[in-house]
């Protein structure tokens, strides 16, 4: 049986005991929350870490998509052309060296360029100063594939292509048949010429008239050939081609013309890869032995051309006709016994026995250029120009 005293001491021992097992129990929440929190933290340390690392992935990726995207395969030329063999020329030294038609572009690529020029069935096309395109069918004004420059621009729609440089194109050239007859070095075309046929160079149109003033006919199909056909089926010795699609025939140069020119650049309507002269210029050829030459007829023999002279050189007798040679000219003289027959303005003829009114066979013309009215292969003078001819 428990005393009094024993009660009150286990009692006091039960208190001790459940005041030390009750602090754990108090103490408990506490530590469990302050683990809680720091583990809260640590999350959100992370959470943020991560959203950052993938707001920074997300910016670049953004970047990089707005750059642009490069293609891993090689660029290659556009089908139908090909890199010139000198890549980079120097322009012309007096004017441009593509001359028929240009544009620029604040976005010109080389494929815009070569596209432009194929519109134009050029057989050359260069790309200059970034954003300029010019075509033509021959390299002119000075320029020539050995005429190298400096081509590091780049293409204003284009920065991995170059597009030329200051006065320096970047080269195509045709790999189509307009470019066949281009020269080695792509200054000139090289021209199959009818037999007997031969170029005589590029020449200004006449002062007060045509240069070539006998036959002429324009075409939207013309080429050199035809033009010289045509002037040849006329009975001419030389054929002139101006303008693209114009023809000239006559058998001498006329109205002051003879000046050569440098701007014979214009393609042929119906030849792009030949030239057809340009813009008040020919591009003529001849044939001497088609040439008029009569040196001598009925017993006459030519004496050149002399300058007519006020109130006539020769005066004993005339006649003109439509049908004028010098032929049917020394005929008619020596029916009469004349010692001179000359032939004037294409169908005029002139007698005499002597050269009058100052006349004199040292008086010479250079007016002889109009062929007979009857025969397309003879000269009969000229404007106050007499082609002499002389039984003596």
């Amino acid at each position: 049986m428990f005393s009094f005293s024993s009660t009150t001491a286990l009692m006091m021992a039960l208190s001790f005991m459940g005041s030390t097992v009750a602090a754990p129990v108090t103490s408990s929440p506490s530590a469990s929350s302050s683990a809680s929190v720091s583990s809260v933290s640590a999350s959100a340390s992370a959470s943020a870490s991560s959203s950052a690392a993938s707001a920074s992935s997300s910016v670049a990726s953004s970047t990089s998509s707005a750059a642009p995207v490069q293609s891993s395969a090689a660029w290659t030329v556009p089908s139908g052309w090909a890199v010139a063999p000198s890549a980079c020329v120097a322009e012309g030294t007096s004017g441009r060296a593509l001359t028929w038609t240009s544009f620029s572009s604040g976005s010109m690529t080389v494929e815009k360029c070569l596209a432009y020029c194929d519109n134009y069935n050029m057989p050359l096309a260069g790309l200059e100063y970034s954003g300029e395109c010019y075509c033509g069918n021959v390299l002119g004004n000075g320029a020539s594939l050995s005429n190298k420059a400096t081509c590091n621009m780049p293409c204003n729609g284009d920065n991995d292509r170059t597009c030329g440089g200051s006065g320096a194109l970047s080269l195509y050239v045709s790999t189509k048949s307009n470019a066949a007859s281009l020269s080695s070095d792509y200054t000139s075309t090289a021209i199959s010429l009818p037999y007997g046929w031969s170029s005589m160079g590029c020449y200004k149109e006449g002062k007060t008239g045509r240069a070539l003033d006998g036959w002429s006919y324009s075409t939207p199909a013309l080429n050199t050939a035809t033009c010289i056909n045509y002037c040849k089926n006329k009975g001419y010795s030389m054929a002139g081609l101006e303008y693209g699609g114009e023809c000239y025939c006559d058998n001498a140069f006329r109205n002051g013309a003879g000046e050569t020119a440098t701007t014979c650049n214009m393609p042929c309507s119906g030849g792009p890869g030949e030239n057809c002269g340009g813009a008040g210029v020919l591009q003529v050829y001849s044939n001497p032995s088609l040439a008029p030459s009569a040196s001598s007829s009925n017993g006459y023999a030519k004496q050149g051309c002399i300058q007519e002279v006020s109130g006539r050189a020769l005066t004993a007798a005339t006649y003109s006709s439509d049908s004028m040679t010098v032929d049917t000219c020394t005929a008619f003289c020596k029916t009469s016994g004349f010692t001179y027959a000359a032939v004037e303005y294409g169908r005029e003829c002139y007698c005499g026995n002597s050269l009058v009114n100052g006349a004199s066979l040292t008086k010479y013309s250079s007016q002889c250029t109009m062929t007979c009215a009857g025969s397309k292969k003879q000269q009969c003078g000229g404007p106050n120009a007499l082609a002499l001819y002389s039984s003596a």
